[in-house]
């Protein structure tokens, strides 16, 4: 999980993915598949690997 915790506003800079350049929060840690679960707005939310979000 790195630096990024609960709460921490990220980018997705991965390329490939749809919400690219989209800023969200860091709502929750899957620890069985490694992945954070980023929530953009009021409802949308996805899960993104580490290496997919930079900290804003």
């Amino acid at each position: 999980m790195g630096d990024l915790k609960i709460g921490t506003m990220v980018k997705i800079v991965d390329q490939k993915d749809g919400m690219h350049d989209q800023i969200g929060a860091v709502v929750f840690y899957d620890q069985k598949n490694e992945k954070l679960l980023v929530r953009f707005g009021g409802t949308q939310q996805l899960y993104y690997t580490v290496d997919q979000l930079q900290q804003y």
